[in-house]
């Protein structure tokens, strides 16, 4: 009773359960490459940022008075 009858099963659903299969791999590959993507995305390349910080206080000054000063 628990024997599954092989000449039953409609071609359809075998069909079915390949084509399921084979977009659920693709889609785990899309949103592993997605989310891959976004991480590499946010990744802060240190060796291009430089230690020394230099503001120039005149342009800070000038900028902040031509928007906020008109």
């Amino acid at each position: 009773m628990l024997a599954i009858n092989w000449e039953k099963i409609d071609k359809f659903y075998i069909v079915l359960a390949i084509v399921l299969i084979a977009m659920a791999v693709i889609l785990i590959f899309a949103v592993k490459g997605i989310f891959s993507s976004y991480l590499t995305a946010y990744e802060i390349d240190y060796s291009s940022i430089s230690s020394e910080l230099r503001i120039d206080k005149d342009k800070l000054d000038e900028a902040y008075r031509w928007i906020f000063e008109r």
